[in-house]
């Protein structure tokens, strides 16, 4: 483990579990019930997953060794919580989909607020907000991206927006409004195409960030590709969460139609599965965020310890 992590290991435990007869799987169950994560990060150099709390309004980390300890704590969140996340290892910066989730959140506030954060991980401080409060309380970023010359692509869920962190300016900018598609959410780069990929209630995008051209990925019917949340691209296909379950999506080798689906992983112990990362020849995802069940609505808040499930992080090999 790096020296400058290990310094942050913090005293809860955490449970490693190895799945039997699951040959390449691993699970680590939290002792924390009430997070709700919903983000993933992975940190290829240190070997290390992050983890957002949505509830908690702080990002952990996971080692290979099961340890767990506390990364950017909620003091540096204020009353925002972490929602999507990507680490890039050539500037070993955390970027965050941040943003006020009433109900789902501590913070005690009850208003809209949505920003994208950055993280210097080697000081582990704030680098830059990118947003101020008060500003278009109708928008939601939610996930994003990282290209390898450092461009940040963001979603933007309600209107359909792309959002970008120009390198030049590192300023955030409305880039492109995907018309005719509804509810923007997990996106991918993918560097040998120069493409993006954007998970839509319709199915997947496929951007070309020259031309600013989208078109949606052609797909049989029966492959029900819609409503995916974290979206990750490995060689030929894409894995995608649809809550229950967390499938891979083949594709033709240019990446225009998908030609099948096959069940990564599922089961009893599924709970609005959001997101996960590709990483060091695994994928690392949350099994159990437990965003919708774990959550009061009526009362608006979160509800008892006793009514939550621990909180299950998988490892799998791909």
């Amino acid at each position: 483990m790096n020296k400058s992590i290990g310094l942050f290991v913090s005293s809860f435990l955490l449970v490693f579990v190895v799945c039997n007869g699951q040959q390449g799987k691993w699970d680590f169950v939290l002792n924390e019930k009430d997070l709700i994560p919903e983000g993933t990060a992975y940190n290829a150099y240190d070997s290390i997953m992050y983890i957002g709390s949505v509830y908690k309004q702080k990002i952990i980390g996971i080692d290979v060794k099961g340890r767990v300890f506390e990364v950017i704590g909620s003091s540096d969140f204020g009353i925002l919580s972490p929602i999507g996340m990507e680490y890039s290892d050539a500037t070993k910066t955390l970027w965050v989909c941040a943003a006020l989730a009433p109900i789902v959140n501590k913070s005690g506030e009850n208003e809209w607020v949505t920003t994208v954060l950055s993280f210097d991980m080697e000081k582990k401080k704030l680098l830059k907000k990118y947003r101020e409060y008060g500003e278009d309380a109708s928008l939601f970023l939610n996930d994003l991206t990282v290209t390898p010359d450092g461009t940040v692509y963001a979603t933007e869920s309600v209107n359909g927006w792309i959002f970008r962190i120009n390198v030049k300016t590192n300023l955030l900018e409305k880039w492109i409004e995907l018309k005719g598609y509804d509810f923007p959410n997990g996106i991918v780069y993918d560097t040998l195409l120069n493409t993006l990929f954007v998970a839509v209630d319709q199915g997947i995008l496929r951007i070309d960030p020259l031309t600013k051209q989208f078109q949606l990925l052609d797909s049989p019917e029966h492959l029900e590709p819609g409503g995916i949340d974290g979206l990750s691209l490995h060689k030929e296909y894409f894995i995608g969460h649809q809550s229950t379950k967390v499938s891979k999506f083949y594709s033709n080798p240019q990446k225009t139609r998908l030609v099948s689906v096959e069940i990564l992983d599922s089961g009893n112990e599924f709970d609005s599965s959001t997101t996960g990362e590709i990483g060091n020849g695994y994928y690392h995802y949350i099994v159990n965020s437990q965003i919708r069940s774990g959550v009061d609505q009526e009362a608006k808040r979160i509800k008892p310890l006793d009514s939550l499930e621990p909180v299950i992080i998988r490892k799998l090999k791909l």
